[in-house]
């Protein structure tokens, strides 16, 4: 059988003309969605959470429906208990009656997972913002299944460009709510202005959000100083079973159901961990193995900035950014991490041993 020929997406050249069809879009919609990928984070949540409010003010029906949970510590940013998780039952109709879905941070279309299917089922119009390598799209021939893209690879985060369009076509300020949203999209998507995807755009964006009265330390307390014990616990068996491989340029954990069990841990608690490996002096790419069912791994993989990873996400049928990708594998986590490093290690031994340590975000 012949391999379908997927369609590689270019950035979006004309951003000027793809911003004003795309509110041509929303100003004719009555019904949006909005959704982003499964397990969603900071700037999924935040973009999303910012674009719902403004349509509202504007007067549609809109919904937030994500095909997984968020995070805890991202409650805060949802006081008016807007976001939801999908139930086809419970949703089915209302979603076949959407004019417009608009997806945020995605990437892989995969990983809208239920939330996509329902599109599909209904062959919604659909809208992306997105700042991701496209891929996933397969259902839809190998063509991006979108009728309006904004796709910007330089962008510093998906919340970015929503600054941007409602910079441009919101009528009223933004407000409190919105920029704190925004400011935890940006924030975690540039690990706190430290990966080198921060631009001046997420600068200004920065400075606009603190004229607006976002107070830093306030947001990045609720973000990063609010570790569950669980989390600790289990960062440290994370230490205690770090592993090296390509002459101490890969740093690599397996993480088993089994551990998080026994200090009473969930998959939650594991946000972050790539990146902690990834800190450690002489390592160049980090490696987390996470066994979230038996014979099912999820793969993160950060690399410090002088290697692309991303095409060995690619190679488990994942994705991602060149330096901050991930995969979910229908595998045991032996067999993966017997596939992944002889891959890793082929890579991290044509680098230079004089090569410095920038860093980059996903």
């Amino acid at each position: 059988m012949t391999a379908m020929k997927t369609q590689i997406p270019a950035e979006t050249t004309d951003m000027e003309a793809a911003w004003k069809a795309f509110d041509q879009a929303v100003q004719s919609a009555g019904r949006i969605l909005l959704s982003t990928h499964e397990n969603p984070d900071g700037d999924g949540i935040g973009a999303q959470l910012a674009f719902c409010e403004h349509l509202k003010s504007i007067g549609k029906e809109c919904r937030v429906l994500n095909c997984t949970d968020v995070p805890t510590i991202y409650r805060f940013l949802d006081p008016h208990g807007w976001l939801e998780v999908y139930d086809r039952e419970a949703d089915e109709e209302w979603l076949a009656g959407c004019d417009l879905a608009i997806l945020f941070d995605l990437g892989d279309f995969r990983r809208l997972r239920a939330v996509g299917g329902g599109l599909r089922r209904h062959q919604i119009t659909m809208a992306s913002i997105d700042h991701h390598p496209q891929s996933g799209f397969e259902e839809y021939g190998g063509q991006l299944p979108y009728t309006h893209l904004i796709l910007n690879y330089s962008a510093p985060s998906a919340g970015t460009l929503v600054w941007q369009y409602l910079s441009d076509y919101r009528s009223e300020p933004i407000t409190m709510t919105m920029a704190q949203a925004l400011y935890t999209a940006l924030i975690t998507d540039t690990g706190s202005f430290r990966y080198d995807n921060t631009d001046e755009s997420a600068h200004l964006m920065a400075i606009d959000m603190i004229k607006l009265g976002i107070q830093p330390y306030k947001v990045h307390r609720r973000v990063y100083e609010q570790r569950e014990r669980s989390q600790v616990r289990l960062l440290g068996v994370l230490t205690n079973h770090l592993k090296y491989a390509g002459d101490g340029r890969i740093g690599w954990c397996a993480l088993t159901q089994e551990m998080l069990k026994d200090v009473q841990a969930t998959r939650e608690d594991v946000d972050g961990f790539s990146d902690f490996i990834r800190t450690i002096k002489g390592v160049e790419v980090a490696a987390l193995f996470t066994e979230v069912d038996v014979g099912k791994t999820k793969v993160n993989l950060r690399s410090k900035g002088n290697l692309a990873i991303n095409d060995v996400a690619e190679k488990l049928g994942g994705g991602g950014h060149p330096f901050a990708s991930g995969a979910f594998v229908k595998q045991p986590w032996q067999d993966v991490v017997d596939i992944l490093l002889p891959l890793l290690e082929t890579k991290v031994m044509t680098l230079d041993n004089s090569l410095e340590e920038p860093s980059r975000g996903g």
